[in-house]
């Protein structure tokens, strides 16, 4: 019997972690293909941020965006899409649109860091020194900032966050689904990176079954 209770309980989490896989949404297949990334491009499983770098809980965030990538760097593709809450963060469209002046000298992730351990400092005096500080051309970046070049990737990624229905910072995305509580990310990730991996540690692996 217990072999037979195992053999059921493996398949429905196998079960569950293909039509989790498979389960990208239409609104999620029109999501930008070309925001910044980090992990792995070519990824099948796909995690999406929707943030604000004026957020608090946003900041928050990063601390577990980070594990998830320091563990699985190699298997998960990570997007970042701005969603700047200007209704209550002064500076946080600024603030994107100074990050996405920073990607085009391939420095977007420094200066997204440096956003986020900052974000009690994101003024214009402060977004110039943060761009001095990962090495910018100042002149180039300056000139990108105020001219608004980067006010369309920062309106494309809002609207696409208000066709999702979105409403908060930070959202997160794993393969298209909504995920309900971002500190659970690990183990989402997890299941679907090794989705059997939980029985090997388990008080409730089978060896461990009287």
């Amino acid at each position: 019997m217990k072999k037979y209770f195992w053999l059921v309980i493996i398949l429905v989490i196998a079960a569950g972690y293909l039509i989790f896989n498979r389960s990208k949404t239409a609104e999620y297949a029109e999501l930008s293909t070309d925001r910044p990334v980090r992990g792995n491009p070519e990824a099948s499983v796909v995690l999406v941020e929707f943030s604000d770098f004026q957020c608090p809980a946003c900041g928050a965030a990063q601390s577990v965006v980070k594990e998830v990538l320091d563990k699985y760097s190699d298997k998960i593709r990570f997007e970042y899409h701005h969603f700047p809450l200007t209704s209550i963060h002064r500076y946080a469209y600024r603030a994107a649109e100074a990050a996405e002046c920073a990607g085009d000298q391939k420095k977007f992730w420094e200066y997204h860091d440096l956003l986020f351990e900052n974000q009690n400092s994101l003024q214009p005096s402060d977004l110039e020194q943060y761009a001095e500080k990962v090495g910018l051309d100042a002149e180039l970046w300056r000139d990108c900032l105020d001219t608004h070049a980067k006010k369309y990737a920062v309106e494309k990624d809002i609207s696409q966050a208000r066709i999702q229905g979105l409403n908060s910072t930070p959202t997160f995305l794993l393969n298209g689904q909504k995920v309900s509580d971002w500190r659970n990310l690990p183990q989402l990730v997890q299941a679907l990176v090794e989705p059997l991996v939980p029985f090997q540690n388990s008080a409730l692996a089978p060896e461990n079954v009287q």
